[in-house]
C-alpha cells in the first residue's frame, strides 16, 4: 500500500505585482503550492526584481518594498523554475485571469 498522495496535480499560483493590469506593471513575487489528492506536496516562492519601482500604495497593500526586490532575480531567471514547478499540473488561482495574464506577458504570449 502506497502512502504517497495520488490523484490529479493542482498548482495554486499567486502573484504580486507593481500594479495592474499588465504593462508597464510587472511581477514582484510569485508563489505556488502543488497539491496531489488534496495534500500539499511541494512549495515554490520567489521575490522578483520587476525592473521598475514599486509604488507606495502597492507596498502598503503587499508589504513588498523596493529594497526587498533590488537583489532578487529578474522574472527571466524565475520563469523557467516556475514552469518546471508547474509541470503538467492544473493551473489554479484565486484571480486566475490576473495572475495568468502577468505570467503570459513574461512568456511573450500577451
Amino acid at each position: 500500500m502506497s502512502l504517497e498522495p495520488t490523484g490529479p496535480v493542482y498548482v495554486v499560483v499567486d502573484t504580486e505585482t507593481t500594479g495592474g493590469p499588465k504593462w508597464p506593471n510587472r511581477i514582484t513575487e510569485v508563489a505556488a503550492v502543488k497539491l496531489v489528492g488534496g495534500e500539499i506536496v511541494d512549495r515554490f516562492t520567489s521575490l522578483v526584481n520587476p525592473g521598475r519601482s514599486i509604488p507606495y500604495r502597492i507596498t502598503e497593500l503587499t508589504g513588498i518594498t523596493n529594497s526587498m526586490v533590488v537583489t532578487a532575480p529578474p522574472m527571466a531567471d524565475v520563469l523557467p523554475k516556475l514552469l518546471e514547478f508547474l509541470g503538467d499540473g492544473v493551473f489554479v488561482a484565486h484571480n486566475a485571469p490576473f495572475d495568468r495574464s502577468f505570467i503570459n506577458l513574461e512568456l511573450g504570449l500577451a
